[in-house]
């Protein structure tokens, strides 16, 4: 649960921050269409007084702001120009490419803040409560399509406090597996493991049997990567056992629970500590960064790795490993069976792409907020203006044929599209449309049982210094894990999350978190 801490700026921070200047090398200036800038890139003064207002009628402007980058120019913006065009708008998308939050912060509270807005979590709930944000609740009738496709967990999740202060951004679907060579198991005569049982056996054939045929004892069952969520690797066998990884809130019987202290974890790490002392996890797990782990299984050097199905089956990682090795084929399995149930991994209900949120007092700009109410829904589905945000024009980045699509090569100009879905979208037709080889693996992942958890819904609680917390955690799990700790002591660890680490304040947060969204009761 890595999470920032969003702070409100005091004046002098705001003035400080003024007078130093928000860099505008931070942000990618989108001006409204038509309007002109000097070559500092700074926007052209007001027309002078007594010069002819634009018409009542004219295009109505709206200003975006949001994290990111690679929106280009409005003149190199065929989705903005489209937008512009079918709802009669002047929009100005700003991009922020550093210091999103002080930059946010700077807007608001000098009174300027942008008619649209992306929110973290923490952020959300700070605005609120300085009645910043304008609930949108009474607005969801003017927005049919949002209505028709936002489910009530997916509003739920835009609440605080029972009010509508932002609109979810729709989208990340589960995408993990447990894949393995299918070729090693077909070559050793084994069949895809089904149980915990199973699994040991091929991970040790795996290390044991010389998959790969070149007389050496140099392949390794498991490898995974070790950065912070170094634990991820071992997902389905904790999930096996009925529990996510540790660190985690899920809720049994109506109530919230803690992964770490749930007595099934201790169960999970016994298994996983049989594995290591067989030899049949790769002894640099912790150590790989990044793709390290993907490299390694690429190369042969192990045969099952827990990934999304993007960074295995995608055309080019296909080509990457059928390089090294023509005979190789990485294919996921279905989940494993253990005391827990059945189970592929953990996926966490709090797993949003993001917020956005209009300030209060947009209430006193009825037009605009007309406008983007009316923006907001457009590009909603089944709204026209859902797939120009998610494929651009038609004719140019995609053609219709019997009610199929088909991606044309301009569709390479669209990738910033990700930064204009602001509402989100239906991840799965999506992601099949965007790649078409690999729909069987989009819903195979997207099927697979998870256990359920619910960290990204729970704020940490004020005073508490989380990335200690979080770090004392996971390397006690890995000690444990690795046989630098014994077992026996697990209840000690417990002991210290609990009074070093304060998580009973983390179990009260999580319970009041839940309870006001309607989670328990």
């Amino acid at each position: 649960m890595n999470k920032g801490l969003f702070r409100s700026l005091s004046v002098l921070t705001v003035l400080s921050a003024a007078l130093a200047g928000c860099s505008s090398g931070g942000v990618q200036q989108t001006p409204a269409a038509g309007q002109t800038a000097d070559s500092s890139g700074k926007k052209a003064d007001a027309p002078a007084a007594g010069t002819a207002a634009p018409s009542a009628k004219g295009p109505v402007k709206v200003s975006v702001f949001v994290s990111g980058s690679g929106v280009p120019t409005p003149d190199k913006d065929p989705i903005l120009q489209e937008l512009n065009k079918a709802l009669n708008m002047d929009l100005e998308f700003n991009v922020a490419t550093s210091d999103y939050a002080q930059q946010l912060n700077v807007k608001i509270a000098g009174g300027t803040p942008p008619d649209i807005f992306e929110v973290t979590k923490v952020q959300l709930e700070e605005l609120a409560k300085q009645g910043l944000l304008l609930d949108l609740a009474p607005y969801i009738e003017k927005m049919p399509n949002v209505k028709k496709t936002y489910t009530a967990e997916d509003l739920t999740k835009g609440k605080v406090g029972g009010k509508q202060y932002s609109l979810l951004k729709r989208g990340l679907q589960q995408q993990n597996a447990l894949w393995v060579r299918k070729d090693w198991m077909d070559k050793l005569g084994l069949k895809e493991p089904k149980t915990l049982d199973e699994l040991k056996q091929l991970l040790v054939a795996f290390t044991e049997q010389d998959p790969d045929g070149n007389g050496k004892k140099d392949t390794y069952g498991l490898t995974g990567v070790g950065d912070f969520t170094s634990i991820n690797a071992f997902s389905p066998i904790f999930a096996a056992f009925g529990v996510p990884i540790p660190g985690n809130f899920t809720i049994d019987t109506g109530k919230v629970t803690y992964s770490t202290t749930d007595p099934r974890t201790t169960e999970a790490i016994k298994y996983i500590s049989e594995l290591i002392k067989l030899g049949v996890v790769d002894p640099e797990l912790m150590a790989n960064k990044g793709l390290k782990d993907q490299q390694k299984a690429f190369q042969g050097l192990a045969g099952a790795i827990y990934r999304a199905w993007g960074e295995l089956a995608k055309d080019n990682y296909v080509a990457d490993y059928k390089k090294i090795n023509p005979n190789a084929d990485w294919q996921p399995i279905g989940a494993l069976t253990g005391p827990g149930g059945t189970f592929g991994g953990f996926y966490d209900e709090g797993n949003v792409f993001g917020r956005i949120a209009l300030p209060k007092s947009l209430e006193k700009k009825p037009e605009v907020l007309n406008k983007v109410l009316e923006y907001l829904d457009y590009i909603t589905e089944p709204g026209k203006g859902q797939t120009l945000v998610n494929f651009g024009v038609e004719g140019k980045h995609y053609e219709m044929a019997n009610g199929q699509m088909k991606l044309l090569p301009a569709i390479s100009e669209t990738a910033y599209a990700f930064q204009v879905q602001l509402t989100g979208r239906t991840e799965g037709p999506y992601l099949k449309t965007k790649f078409p080889n690999q729909a069987k693996y989009i819903d195979f992942t997207y099927n697979l049982p998870m256990v359920k958890t619910y960290t990204g819904l729970v704020s940490n609680p004020a005073g508490v210094v989380v990335d200690d917390k979080n770090r004392f955690e996971q390397e006690e799990v890995i000690k444990f894990m690795y046989g630098k700790r014994p077992i026996s002591e697990y209840g000690q660890f417990i002991d210290t999350l609990n009074k070093t680490y304060q998580l009973p304040l983390y179990m009260q947060e999580a319970d009041k978190a839940l309870k006001s969204l309607g989670y328990i009761k």
